[in-house]
């Protein structure tokens, strides 16, 4: 093995690659080190085929809506082994477009096959051959994580990797966990025909977000045939027959949930077992992720960490800026870019979307920020009319001096693309002002932006050009 590698990045998921290749744009020498597939989680087992077959369940809900409109007979459930077979197109393609190609056309970065274990700081062991490098990036991701729950092997689960690959939609199914695993895999099953229950220890689904939007999104999920139960703590599981029973004991009741199959959606687990990162003195959290500073250092001064495996926010772009912003850090340290999840989008893909960046009035509170909040119905905007789907809103939160907007969440059609203007707004440190003046296309979803930040300037008496309220009445109603 050629010693000559500038760095040494264990796994090739999103997060390592966008490092490699933000290494060889500096004229790095790139190693990484793979077990598994090229991609990672993201394209091989997670974002890439989720969102495929999400995107086939939401046309086919389309086209039985459409049908029962026109009082057509409704259309036929898609055979499971073509969803199959569509998901792993999509697997295949993304993996050779985006990752394999991208490698072929990089001298500067190589990629080895196998398991990567420290056996120091500067050393690590990849089969039967020793590495050594002066600079490590840890990138090894997650997975599905589980629960030390008494029947559970035994009667046999289900996680968001092996759900997707199932043959046939299960007759019922209990989804353990409100997350967002849990709700964009409920509304996929629940559409192609599944009965679905979702099992929730806490009060409410996606806390993450408003309840405001969660509460709506709760009622509009119940209307695709989703159903839900909360505050219950799982106790143990057992089968008996095709069905398993999901039980708890609390104060004397004996309550059981009973279904075909039981989907384990309870949070990711950081892939740090078995990689030696104890001999290499890396630090893990509480959380048994690995502790990083804002420069995406560890404890070992020559090894970094991006992604999931150091822990929340844990979506594939924020771990590949982590990934960056940590490649410039090693290869210059005098550069000490910092990475701020205050500007990181996430977006929930249900129908309709949800979608937040930055911080609530809350968060803004704890970080000793005065801030006001306000919330506009989706109602108000005439492109929800015009797609028959009015029920949603947004959240805008804003510094109360100068109206800079601080946080936003939205429950709309494709709120996940809209959350980026958003998003460049935080970043920016734009005002709901800047907001209101941007002129934007009619008839738009992306226009509830705009009424949002008038809405918000009405309520809380914003320096604000009232003659840009064309379009809006008082109430922050839309014009007919």
């Amino acid at each position: 093995m050629d010693p000559s590698y500038d760095m040494i990045i264990l796994g090739s998921g999103t997060s390592a690659f966008a490092a490699a290749r933000k290494a060889s744009s500096l004229g790095a020498r790139v190693l990484m080190v793979e077990q598994s597939r090229l991609g990672g989680t993201c394209v091989n087992w997670g974002c890439v085929p989720s969102k495929t077959l999400i995107h086939h369940a939401s046309e086919y809900a389309v086209a039985a809506r459409l049908a029962a409109a026109a009082g057509d007979a409704p259309p036929r459930v898609p055979d499971g082994r073509w969803l199959l077979e569509s998901k792993e197109r999509a697997v295949d393609s993304v993996r050779q477009e985006h990752y394999q190609s991208a490698l072929d056309d990089d001298p500067l970065i190589d990629i080895m096959h196998g398991r990567g274990r420290f056996l120091s700081p500067h050393s690590l062991q990849v089969g039967d051959e020793i590495l050594t490098a002066e600079r490590f990036l840890v990138a090894t991701g997650g997975y599905p994580r589980t629960l030390a729950l008494p029947g559970l092997e035994e009667a046999g689960y289900l996680n968001s990797y092996s759900a997707l690959n199932l043959t046939k939609p299960p007759a019922s199914l209990l989804i353990l966990g409100g997350g967002v695993i849990a709700v964009e895999m409920g509304q996929m099953f629940a559409r192609f025909g599944t009965r679905v229950t979702i099992i929730e220890r806490g009060r409410t689904l996606l806390r993450e977000f408003d309840r405001r939007l969660t509460r709506t999104f709760a009622e509009l999920l119940h209307q695709d045939g989703v159903s839900f139960e909360f505050e219950f703590e799982a106790r143990e599981i057992e089968r008996h027959g095709d069905q398993l029973c999901l039980r708890e004991a609390s104060g004397g009741a004996d309550r059981c949930f009973t279904a075909e199959r039981l989907m384990l959606a309870v949070g990711t687990a950081p892939a740090t077992r078995d990689i030696g990162l104890d001999k290499a003195g890396v630090e893990l959290n509480v959380g048994g992720f690995i502790q990083v500073d804002s420069y995406m250092r560890t404890s070992a001064e020559n090894i970094w960490a991006a992604g999931d495996v150091t822990g929340p926010p844990l979506i594939a772009p924020a771990g590949a800026r982590e990934g960056e912003v940590a490649v410039v850090n090693m290869l210059d340290p005098d550069a000490r870019r910092r990475i701020d999840h205050h500007t990181s989008p996430m977006a929930v893909f249900v129908e309709p979307e949800l979608a937040t960046v930055g911080i609530n009035a809350r968060q803004a509170a704890e970080e000793g920020i005065e801030a006001d909040e306000s919330y506009f119905d989706l109602s108000h905007v005439a492109k929800a009319h015009v797609m028959g789907g009015r029920r949603g809103g947004f959240v805008l939160t804003a510094a109360r001096e100068s109206g800079r907007l601080l946080g936003t969440q939205i429950l709309a059609p494709r709120a996940a693309d809209i959350i980026h203007q958003a998003a460049l707004a935080v970043r920016c440190g734009l005002t709901v002002r800047d907001l209101s003046e941007c002129v934007h296309a009619y008839p738009t979803i992306a226009d509830g932006l705009r009424l949002a930040a008038l809405e918000h300037a009405r309520l809380f008496d914003v320096d604000i050009d009232r003659s840009n309220f064309s379009g809006i009445r008082e109430t922050g109603r839309a014009e007919p």
